[in-house]
């Protein structure tokens, strides 16, 4: 039994070294297919379907969404709130067995004197105990650390052995964070990075961080949390939003956590994803069969051979099942390591800081182990369907061929052209959403203008306003740079919705219920963004120190004062005096008592957060005021600083200006938190991220699937046009000119491809209804995509048939029929 089993696998590998080129393009297409899927898989599983490592039945952990007072028109759908209504939801709503607050920042870390970046989370005592998430090392973050002068932090596993070496004797080690000293107390598990697939460094308590804060724990009004509850019960989450929504007088919801903090766009991207890969697996499954098809055709003579020398059936079918898991095994551990550097190589170009990289994790070895067993499984079928049940005429020369089998390669090349039309399509459609997305116009100009600020911190910077403002001057007069100003909140980084009254309106100025944005600006800042002034003037150094002024945008004048003109209106802008945030019970209303400020300039609107154009956002009202005329916050509330940043437009490549700008802020300081310096253009790209992933992707899936269709559609016309050699060589020796028998080929692989693309280019409008949502500025049925895809695809079916069909026509056709 050993001896024949080791023959037959002797003769199993004798015969796949026999045919190299088959039996090497059956595995590439193999590991190719299954690879990408594996690479995909592994994306998705870690950043949607189980996002949470280490915590404890994560489908019952909810993020609390909120109502914002002034932006009715977005619903529940707000992640933020103040500290205030944390401490009133710990008490007043029951059906919530834990709850906890948090809130992400990157920031420096100095650890043996020296800075590293990192992403920080602080938290609530109570937060690792309502995930219930249990150390390696150590201990983790409790309600007792709930107080100012606790200094416990917790880092992760990653953050412990690339930063701290694996350091045996961590606990107890000092670092700083954001310029506060902390001790390590405990070591998360590997692959744990809290309530969401998102990478955290270190974890360091919410009131330690927040200490020099005025007011942070105490003002209603200040959205510096998100809460995370956890409810036992099922549908225990309708009472506790019931609960929540009564404590805080507002409409409060209660959003599932099992799937992290991705948003709906990126899952929808994500599931598109995975059905675009499954597609690439189908068509690399079409074309192994093609070839194990055309391989075993080849073979025929071979088995007929043994058949007729007494091989049995059984004897015959060993031989075969040896081969295919010989194939499958080569296929297997070539998709493990193309999924290996497909995924690593997606998440450091896309998704870096993002999700963490687990390698090969157990789910994605048993999808491999199941790939690999239905590729045994393909192959053995398409093997034993060709074994020979009797004898028959020409079996024994090789010449003999079954009509039933020819017949199937149509069919599968039907198939493969039809879904590489459908990815080719889909990689057009996001391609081209990507390209509308960032060659619409926002408003202003973004391209060479750059951003300088702090690290986004807890914590105040003392003399940040007098930093940035000596830096100001170093700035400007750095060659390379053509204006710079301070700025405070600037469209898609931050807002201030601050109450406004307009005299003759009960109520406050709004859009479905979203108050206008305040934007502080110097008389520079228009300018440097590219905002234009449609009526009216801008701001001049006059408005710093004279009466107080305004600068509406067009949805503001249009609203407001409709069929009239803006300027010389007046705006009432800040809180009244008499208003309490502390003991208030709701929002402030319009103010009545602060001065009014006079409308001086009509400006473009401006896209404010969101990239997507039509809607809600397009119809934003925005106002600009003087920088020196912000107003302040309500009475007893500590005053932030009035500069966040540097504003500079540039008129050389910015890249090389960032070093110089960031030690024009520092000034030779060393104890500032890190000067980020970053392209105005990279503000938008947290939103542009769905779009670039799913070009990225989608154009590597679709280049992939196209790649592998072509092989597939090569040895499909080489082995059609082999089993026609006769008929060819018989048509050129009766006077056929070559040409016009590769017309003929040509011909008859056009049309059949043909077929294939007008079926793709349809099965592509029918499937892109469902990403319609995501395409902006084309649709499904775009011509110029279906068009462009069904170009793509017939050319690469014309290489594919050229090639072997030019060599068939210029063959000597006395030889082919002595060879016959």
């Amino acid at each position: 039994m050993i001896e024949r089993l080791r023959s037959d696998l002797i003769d199993a590998v004798r015969a796949l070294v026999a045919t190299p080129v088959t039996t090497f393009a059956t595995v590439l297409l193999l590991a190719v297919a299954v690879g990408a899927n594996l690479a995909v898989f592994g994306l998705i599983d870690r950043a949607i379907v189980t996002p949470t490592r280490h915590v404890v039945r994560p489908d019952r952990l909810f993020t609390l969404a909120f109502e914002e007072p002034n932006d009715a028109s977005r619903g529940a759908g707000m992640t933020t709130t103040s500290y205030v209504a944390f401490d009133t939801l710990r008490e007043h709503a029951p059906s919530i067995a834990g709850i906890a607050a948090w809130r992400r920042t990157s920031t420096t870390v100095i650890v043996s004197g020296e800075q590293v970046r990192a992403e920080a989370m602080l938290v609530s005592g109570s937060y690792f105990a309502v995930l219930g998430a249990v150390p390696q090392l150590g201990r983790v973050i409790e309600p007792a650390d709930d107080q100012v002068s606790s200094g416990a932090a917790v880092i992760s596993q990653a953050f412990w052995r690339s930063v701290l070496g694996g350091d045996p004797g961590v606990l107890g080690r000092r670092i700083t964070v954001n310029r506060i000293d902390y001790v390590v107390a405990g070591v998360m598990p590997a692959g744990f990075s809290g309530h969401s697939a998102t990478r955290v460094d270190i974890w360091v308590p919410l009131a330690a961080a927040m200490r020099d804060t005025p007011g942070w724990n105490r003002d209603g009004f200040r959205n510096i949390v998100s809460i995370i509850a956890r409810v036992e019960s099922g549908g225990g989450e309708v009472a506790a939003a019931a609960q929540a929504s009564a404590a805080l007088e507002r409409r409060v919801s209660l959003v599932g956590l099992n799937g992290g903090e991705v948003a709906p766009t990126e899952r929808r991207i994500a599931y598109a994803l995975a059905g675009v890969s499954f597609l690439v697996l189908v068509i690399g499954l079409a074309n192994a069969a093609t070839l194990l098809l055309v391989r075993g055709t080849r073979g025929r003579r071979e088995s007929a051979i043994r058949t007729a020398l007494g091989a049995t059936r059984g004897r015959l079918f060993a031989r075969v099942l040896l081969e295919a898991a010989i194939l499958a095994t080569m296929a297997t551990a070539g998709a493990l390591a193309l999924s290996t550097w497909l995924g690593e190589a997606v998440r450091r170009m896309l998704l870096a800081g993002v999700i963490e990289n687990e390698g090969l994790t157990p789910r994605t070895l048993l999808l491999a182990f199941a790939a690999g067993f239905g590729a045994l499984v393909l192959a053995a079928v398409t093997g034993a369907w060709q074994l020979p049940r009797h004898l028959r005429a020409g079996d024994l020369s090789g010449a003999g061929s079954d009509a039933h089998r020819s017949r199937a390669y149509p069919m599968l090349l039907l198939v493969q052209t039809t879904l590489s039309v459908v990815l080719i399509a889909g990689a057009g459609m996001f391609a081209r959403s990507l390209y509308n997305l960032m060659a619409q116009d926002f408003g202003m100009r973004l391209s060479d203008v750059v951003l300088v600020g702090f690290e986004q911190g807890p914590g105040l910077v003392a003399g940040q306003d007098e930093i940035f403002r000596s830096a100001l001057e170093r700035v400007r007069s750095m060659p390379g740079v053509e204006g710079a100003t301070v700025v405070k909140a600037t469209p898609f980084a931050g807002h201030h919705v601050p109450p406004i009254g307009v005299p003759g309106m009960a109520e406050s100025p709004s859009v479905n219920g979203q108050l206008p944005f305040l934007i502080a600006a110097t008389p520079e800042f228009l300018d440097i963004l590219g905002i234009d002034i449609l009526q009216g003037r801008g701001f001049t150094r006059d408005d710093e120190r004279g009466a107080p002024v305004v600068i509406v945008n067009q949805t503001m004048a249009r609203t407001v004062w409709p069929g009239g003109s803006a300027l010389g209106k007046c705006i009432r802008i800040g809180f009244d005096p008499s208003f309490d945030p502390f003991t208030a019970t709701g929002p402030p209303g319009p103010p009545t008592t602060v001065p009014c400020r006079e409308v001086v300039g009509v400006s473009r609107d401006v896209r404010q957060r969101s990239i997507m154009p039509g809607g809600v956002e397009d119809r934003l009202m925005q106002y600009f005021v003087p920088f020196s005329q912000v107003p302040g916050p309500p009475a007893g509330v500590g005053q932030g600083p009035a500069v966040q940043g540097l504003l500079v437009r540039t008129r050389t490549e910015a890249a090389g200006l960032i070093a110089p700008i960031r030690r024009a802020v520092l000034d030779g300081r060393t104890d500032l938190p890190f000067v980020e310096v970053r392209p105005y253009s990279a503000l938008l790209e947290r939103q542009m991220r769905p779009w670039r992933l799913g070009t990225a992707l989608l154009s590597l899936l679709g280049a992939l699937a196209l790649g592998v269709a072509g092989l597939g559609l090569y040895a499909v016309f080489a082995h059609a046009i082999a089993e026609r050699r006769r008929e060819m060589a018989i048509r050129i020796a009766v006077g056929a000119q070559p040409g016009r028998v590769l017309a003929m080929i040509l011909r008859e692989a056009v049309r059949l491809a043909a077929v294939g693309v007008l079926c793709g280019c349809a099965l592509a409008v029918v499937a892109g209804r469902w990403l319609e949502s995501m395409l902006v500025g084309t649709a499904p049925s775009d011509p110029v995509v279906l068009g462009a895809a069904a170009v793509v695809m017939l050319c690469v079916a014309g290489v594919a048939t050229f090639l072997p069909a030019r060599a068939a026509s210029r063959a000597d056709p006395t030889a082919l029929l002595r060879a016959e």
